[in-house]
């Protein structure tokens, strides 16, 4: 049997010695065997009992109840355990990562932070399929596809429309009408995202750009607000186009 000094086995489990012998010291994990000078030599099943240990540690264990828990736990179910631990660390990481996009896109849009319309969509719950069903009459299928689908600020596929919305700021600074060449060319890329967002659903677009339209509306699905002149842009835009342009 291979046998390793607490510096060897401390360096191969990433350990201190120190740790090694606090273990020692409280009795969670004794060496195989020690010398009358004191020297600790590991074997390779105190190596595998020390990943159980830290494993254990990493989950949040107490050091008090480890040694319980070594006596009755499998390899197997640690490792369940540790996976379980990881995935919720998982969705914290991608909780906090689309509250870092919500913020980020709320500056391109609004050009700082507006906290008024910012708070509430980081601390309400998700959006429920109850809430788009229960507000647009629509199926527990349709209302999956809009929630799946619809741009949302947290995300990185926002940033197409985040672009459109800030080259309609621009003509309404600049006064250019929704009919204008500019105005039409934003329709005609409005449009085809659409096309890209909902296919051959036509009805869930009209019914998600109902939803936009509707302050009272959005603010129950938890939608980042639009300002009312972009929407109504938006929609003058689109009419002109489609009543001429794609004639």
């Amino acid at each position: 049997m291979i046998y390793f000094s607490t510096g060897q086995a401390a360096k191969k489990l990433g350990l201190t010695v120190r740790t090694l012998r606090y273990y020692d010291q409280i009795g969670l994990l004794h060496p195989s065997s020690k010398a009358e000078n004191g020297k600790r030599s590991y074997s390779e099943t105190d190596l595998v009992t020390l990943e159980k240990i830290t494993l254990l540690k990493n989950l949040a264990v107490p050091l008090r109840d480890i040694e319980l828990i070594l006596h009755q736990v499998s390899i197997d179910e640690l490792l369940a355990i540790h996976q379980q631990k990881l995935q919720q660390k998982a969705s914290e990481i991608q909780r906090a990562l689309e509250h870092t996009h919500t913020l980020r896109n709320s500056i391109k849009i609004e050009g700082e932070l507006n906290w008024k319309q910012l708070l509430p969509l980081v601390h309400n719950q998700p959006t429920t399929q109850s809430s788009w069903t229960d507000l647009l009459s629509l199926s527990i299928e349709e209302s999956e596809i809009l929630q799946r689908d619809m741009p949302k600020l947290e995300n990185e596929s926002a940033d197409k429309w985040i672009s459109i919305i800030k080259r309609i700021q621009l003509c309404l600074k600049h006064q250019r009408s929704p009919q204008s060449e500019d105005g039409q060319l934003i329709a005609a890329d409005i449009l085809l995202l659409s096309s890209e967002l909902f296919g051959p659903h036509t009805d869930l677009e009209k019914a998600f750009w109902d939803v936009r339209k509707s302050p009272e509306a959005s603010s129950s699905l938890n939608l980042y607000p639009i300002d009312s002149q972009v929407l109504q842009f938006i929609e003058e835009a689109i009419i002109f186009y489609e009543q001429h342009i794609k004639e």
